[in-house]
């Protein structure tokens, strides 16, 4: 069957076709490699763009379309075998692919196959000349570039951005082993201590007040069960490491020293592109084999996107036949699951057949034939994953805000966190994407029964998401952030009091009369704080009343003295006298105490629940949930359970304070307490050890490897900045447009040929990322041609 349904689109597709033109696309390449792509038709600029992008990055887009098509074992052997059943799993048939492909208009699929054709171009030239041309990578895997498909950029595209995967098994099996502990009632209040739907003390994208969606009740949180008895210790399924860590702060015209909206964006890297022409006229960041910015701006407005944090993901608990595994229970009688097998080549390894099984709801992640349960994800997303390419095209090709929003909000599919600004002074915020309206009954934290009972009742309409215009506090500031108060959390958001946007919410509401410069610096210093590098991080001063309390109730001088240095420390990881230490010992104990503390006061109820509950989480909240129990009948959400086993909280917090001290003297034996200084944490761009007294941060899943850097083209250490990948900086004005940028993990082309020769800007920004220095990217056509460095035209013949 899979295989005719593949035989019919290829079918389908050589059957699409264009009145056949030849169309001139001239890339300017300025003087640190960015393509500026001149063309008269969108399709012309996207031809240019699949071709400047196929030069830059191909060894990356080839390992995101393998990753997307579920190939990568083919080039990395067994270790990669994991992740691509996972992609199988996530596949969507080539039929249904179609289906979205041909309901696009005209012009959109014009547009694809357009860049599909400049990707090709740029393989065609690697295949006459495969000597010079072929990308280092290539020949390290013992493979040549393949031509791409068109089905095979719509596999990308529907991959890439995928909604935030569901993180229901892990909370139930908290909720088993809580119950199978204390029992029902007790069991489920330590899940709502831990995983709580809703705290209030989250910040939010949206202030209070200032959404312009009507408000939603918060359902009563329901545990809901089979028919059968509860499920016992659900698998939680494999996963692979999502990096939510786009951020945004924008700046209104009443705070700036111009009068005119400020944009701030740091998010992962990817390639830089400036598309003119066929409605385009913009800059920005994008990803492989995506084409288009994904965030930037035009002459006249700029948008800046992160990951949205609104639960749009649901695991199913289908009921299983007692007699057959592969049948289910739904709406009142049996149902045989969709079922086929993927064949999976393996580099040096025998094939591997994955067996796919799909419901009603969607594929299976997780089975649990013990108790005649398989886990499904129903993904809000399903069936207009393209949708989202046509509307990031349309967010930056909008000429108004009405038309920003109709045209480009509105398509979009998936859970994003959309800022806006624009040379009228507007500026505004979006949680986009198709978000259910589920059964009242249900409890998104955990698995909803299969059975036919608790079905989705639609989605919120595009006035009833969040969003907001003109915000009285004049600026906008999102992390991956809460959306509103309203906002549910719990499955995959976890926020709370500690939330990593504390400082650039106090920079924000302290802006008065802010510059370009003032925002690089405001930039420097939320990278120093490491929200993006150590989740748990937070500024001290979220604890300092109860850490004074405690000191003064102890009356010890050694809790007293490590309480002051831990309450002078400001939050950020600073050496500013470069000595290699970084300068406030309060540092260094108040890091120490962040992870003894909760053990010391979770772990005797509810063993190391308290930080494993969040392993497969991006977003942690452990620091927040630490200080709601710190905080007592103060939190905005008390703790139910008594986690001090009525001890006085100061004397427990006393004790964690006593074995942080004793824990840390014994890294630095000999020294005061007020020399305790902590060596500056190193970034390394390989997988090699970490060098004596040139420590990488502990536990950082940021930490990777470049190919320059392996082969000694590149450094392979520097400074951590705390930093993400690329940052983006603008001034929305009347001037000619200018993006200001720098990308962390080398420059924008990365090209390294066969004998392991780099190209220049293959790390002209390393060093440029480790100081905050940022390069200028015109977008006035006049002042690209006085500017650029190389330039070629191309015929695109369709």
């Amino acid at each position: 069957m899979r295989a005719l349904t593949l035989l019919l689109s290829a079918t389908v597709l050589s059957a699409t076709a264009f009145p056949t033109v030849a169309e001139q696309v001239r890339i300017d390449r300025d003087a640190m490699g960015v393509p500026h792509v001149f063309g008269e038709t969108s399709a012309a600029v996207l031809y240019g763009a699949g071709y400047a992008e196929g030069q830059d990055r191909l060894a990356d887009m080839e390992m995101s379309r393998r990753r997307a098509l579920g190939r990568t074992a083919e080039l990395l052997g067994p270790s990669a075998v994991a992740s691509d059943i996972i992609s199988r799993d996530r596949m969507l048939p080539p039929a249904e692919l179609l289906r979205m492909y041909r309901a696009l208009a005209p012009e959109y699929r014009r547009m694809m196959q357009a860049y599909v054709d400049g990707v090709n171009r740029a393989i065609d030239e690697i295949a006459a000349d495969p000597a010079r041309k072929t990308p280092y990578e290539f020949t390290q895997w013992g493979a040549k570039p393949e031509r791409w498909s068109l089905l095979d950029y719509l596999q990308m595209v529907a991959a890439f951005p995928r909604d935030r995967e569901g993180n229901e098994l892990q909370n139930l099996a908290f909720l088993n082993a809580m119950v199978a502990r204390y029992g029902e009632a007790k069991g489920r209040a330590i899940l709502d201590d831990l995983v709580p739907p809703s705290d209030p003390d989250s910040p939010t994208a949206i202030p209070a007040g200032e959404d312009l969606a009507p408000a939603r009740p918060m359902p009563k949180a329901t545990y809901l069960t089979l028919d059968a008895d509860k499920p016992g210790a659900p698998t939680a399924p494999p996963s692979t490491s999502t990096q939510d860590h786009s951020r945004c702060l924008v700046i209104g015209p009443q705070r700036s020293a111009s009068g005119k909206v400020l944009m701030l964006e740091s998010t992962a890297d990817g390639p830089e592109i400036h598309l003119y022409g066929g409605g385009f006229d913009s800059s920005g960041f994008t990803g492989p084999a995506w084409g288009v910015p994904i965030m930037g701006r035009g002459p006249h407005h700029g948008w800046l996107v992160t990951s949205g944090m609104s639960d749009s993901t649901d695991y199913f608990a289908e009921k299983l036949d007692p007699k057959n595994p592969y049948r289910y229970w739904f709406d009142g009688r049996w149902r045989p699951m969709e079922r086929w097998q993927e064949t999976i080549h393996v580099k040096g390894a025998a094939p591997v057949v994955h067996e796919v099984a799909e419901t009603i709801h969607g594929r299976i992640i997780s089975w649990d034939k013990a108790h005649g349960v398989a886990y499904s994800a129903r993904y809000a997303q399903r069936g207009h994953e393209l949708d989202n390419w046509v509307g990031v095209v349309e967010m930056q090709r909008a000429r108004s805000l009405q038309e920003f929003e109709a045209k480009g909000i509105a398509a979009l599919s998936t859970d994003f966190g959309v800022c806006y600004g624009d040379e009228q002074g507007n500026i505004g915020f979006w949680e986009t994407g198709l978000q259910p309206k589920r059964a009242p009954e249900a409890d998104p934290r955990l698995p909803t029964p299969g059975t036919g009972q608790f079905e989705w009742q639609g989605f919120l309409p595009l006035a009833e998401r969040p969003h907001m215009l003109n915000p009285k506090q004049g600026y906008i500031h999102a992390w991956n952030s809460k959306p509103t108060t309203w906002s549910r959390e719990g499955d995959e958001g976890r926020f709370g009091a500690t939330f990593r946007t504390w400082l650039g919410n106090r920079l924000g509401a302290a802006s008065h009369g802010t510059t370009l410069l003032d925002m690089a610096d405001y930039n420097r210093q939320i990278w120093n704080a490491y929200g993006a590098r150590d989740r748990n991080q937070t500024s001290p001063d979220f604890f300092a009343s109860s850490l004074r309390a405690a000191a003064q109730a102890a009356h010890d001088p050694e809790v007293t003295q490590a309480v002051a240095l831990m309450t002078s420390w400001n939050g950020l990881y600073e050496d500013r006298d470069g000595d290699g230490a970084y300068d406030n010992p309060g540092l260094t104990l108040f890091r120490a105490w962040l992870q003894i503390a909760p053990d010391m006061i979770f772990s005797r109820d509810i063993g190391d629940w308290w930080k494993t509950i969040d392993e497969k989480r991006y977003l942690k909240y452990q620091t927040s949930f630490l200080l709601r129990a710190l905080q007592g009948p103060a939190a905005g959400r008390p703790l139910s359970f008594d986690y001090f086993d009525g001890r006085p909280r100061e004397a427990v917090i006393a004790d964690t304070i006593r074995r942080t001290i004793e824990e840390t003297r014994k890294r630095f034996p000999g020294k005061p307490m007020d020399a305790w200084r902590t060596p500056i944490f190193w970034k390394y761009f390989t997988d090699q050890p970490d060098e004596p007294g040139r420590p990488s941060l502990p536990d950082d899943d940021e930490r990777g490897t470049t190919t320059w850097a392996k082969l000694g083209i590149g450094p392979k250490i520097v400074p951590l900045n705390g930093g993400e990948e690329w940052t983006g900086l603008m001034e929305l004005g009347s001037a000619a447009p200018v993006l200001y940028s720098v990308t962390e993990a080398g420059g924008q082309d990365q090209f390294i040929d066969p004998a392991g020769h780099g190209t220049p800007h293959l790390t002209d920004q390393v060093m440029m990322h480790v100081d905050g220095r940022f390069k200028a990217i015109e977008m006035d056509p006049a002042a690209v041609a006085h500017d650029r460095v190389s330039s070629v035209t191309l015929t695109y013949r369709h």
